[in-house]
C-alpha cells in the first residue's frame, strides 16, 4: 500500500517543481539588491548606538566635573555674598555704634545744658531775690528819709519849695493794648522806687534851702542862747534874736544853706552883717563881721564862706552872731542845727 501512495506523490509533487523553481528564480531576481543595503543600514545603527554610548559616557563622565564646578561657583558666588553681607552688617554695627555714641554725646550735652540752666535759674533765683530784697530796702530807706525830712520841716514850720510846684505830666493818649497791663513785681517795685526818689529829689532840693548847716568850721560852741536875757552891753532884759558862737577874728563863716544875699553891709547893732534868703520865708544873719565877702544879690551855696568873724557892733568880743528867721520872724538856730544833725546821721 504504500508503493502506491509514492507515485501519486511524486505525480502531485512533480509538476509544482518547476513553478516553485521559477518562484525562486523570480524571488532570487527580485531580492538581489536586499544584500547591499543592509550593511549600511547595520552600519548606521551601530554608529548611532556608538554615538549615544559616546554621550551617554561622556555625559556620566562630565557630569560630575560639571556638578562639581557648578558646586563650587555656587559655593563661590555664596561665600562672596556671606561676606559682602557680613561687610554690610559691620558697617551697619559700626554705623550704628557711631550713631549711639553721638547720640550719648548729644544726651550728655542736653544733660550738661540742662544741669547749666538749672544752675542759671537758681542762681537768677537767687540774684532775683537779693535784688528784690535791695530794692525793697532802698525803697524803705527813700520812704523813712523823705518821711525824716518832712517831719522836720513841718517841725521847722517849713513848707514844700513852690518853685518846685506839682508834678507837670502829659502826653498823648495811647489806649492800652489787651495784655499790657500786666507788669511785674520787680516793675512794680521799681516804679515804686522812681516815684520815691522823685519825691526824696524834690524834698532835698528843699532841704538844701533851708537852713540846716553849721556858720562855723568846726564844733559850735554857744556862747549865749536865744530868747530872753540882759544885754551884755546895756545891762537891761532883752530878747536875743539869735544865738552867739564862740570864735577867733578872721575865723570863716559859712552859709548855711544855698540862696541869695539881700544884705551885705554894716547895720547898726549887728555891725557889719549878711542877710541871705533862702526862699519860702526863710533868711539866716549873720552879724560881728570882721570882713564880708559876698555882695548883694551874688548867689551863694550852702558851706560857702561868706565873711569872718569879728566883733563889729555892739559886741564885747570875737564871736558870730547867728540868726534864723521864718517869715520874718526869728526863731531859735539851734532847732535848726539840730535838724541838720539829726539829718546827718541817716
Amino acid at each position: 500500500m504504500s508503493a502506491p501512495s509514492t507515485p501519486v506523490t511524486e505525480r502531485q509533487r512533480s509538476p509544482r517543481q518547476p513553478r516553485k523553481s521559477r518562484q525562486r528564480s523570480g524571488s532570487s531576481k527580485r531580492a538581489t539588491p536586499a544584500p547591499a543595503r543592509r550593511p549600511f543600514f547595520r552600519y548606521g545603527l551601530i554608529g548611532a548606538a556608538v554615538w549615544l554610548v559616546a554621550t551617554v559616557v561622556y555625559y556620566f563622565a562630565f557630569q560630575r566635573d560639571l556638578v562639581t564646578r557648578l558646586m563650587d561657583e555656587q559655593t563661590e558666588l555664596r561665600l562672596t555674598y556671606e561676606d559682602r553681607i557680613a561687610e554690610l552688617r559691620s558697617r551697619l554695627d559700626r554705623v550704628m555704634s557711631q550713631k549711639m555714641l553721638d547720640q550719648q554725646q548729644v544726651e550728655q550735652r542736653v544733660n550738661a545744658l540742662l544741669q547749666w540752666q538749672a544752675r542759671i535759674s537758681r542762681s537768677l533765683d537767687k540774684a532775683e531775690q537779693k535784688q528784690t530784697a535791695t530794692l525793697s530796702d532802698l525803697e524803705e530807706r527813700i520812704n523813712l528819709r523823705t518821711r525824716r525830712i518832712q517831719t522836720i520841716l513841718a517841725d521847722l514850720g517849713v513848707k514844700g519849695s513852690s518853685s518846685t510846684g506839682p508834678d507837670a505830666t502829659g502826653g498823648p493818649f495811647v489806649p492800652v493794648k489787651p495784655g499790657q497791663t500786666d507788669t511785674s513785681a520787680f516793675e512794680t517795685q521799681l516804679s515804686r522806687i522812681n516815684a520815691g526818689s522823685a519825691q526824696i529829689d524834690r524834698v532835698e532840693q528843699t532841704i538844701l534851702t533851708v537852713p540846716l548847716g553849721s556858720p562855723v568850721i568846726g564844733e559850735a560852741d554857744m556862747t549865749s542862747p536865744f530868747g530872753m536875757r540882759k544885754h551884755p552891753i546895756f545891762r537891761r532884759m532883752a530878747i536875743h534874736t539869735g544865738i552867739d558862737l564862740r570864735g577867733d577874728t578872721g575865723d570863716p563863716v559859712r552859709a548855711t544853706a544855698t540862696g541869695k544875699v539881700t544884705i551885705a553891709s554894716r547895720q547898726s547893732g549887728y555891725g557889719n552883717m549878711v542877710e541871705i534868703s533862702h526862699g519860702n520865708g526863710l533868711a539866716t544873719r549873720f552879724g560881728h563881721l570882721s570882713e564880708i565877702n559876698v555882695k548883694v544879690g551874688q548867689v551863694v551855696r550852702i558851706g560857702e564862706i561868706i565873711g569872718s568873724i569879728g566883733s563889729t557892733g555892739l559886741s564885747t568880743g570875737p564871736h558870730l552872731h547867728y540868726e534864723t528867721r521864718v517869715n520874718g520872724q526869728p526863731v531859735d538856730p539851734q532847732k535848726f542845727l539840730r535838724a541838720g544833725l539829726s539829718l546827718g546821721d541817716d
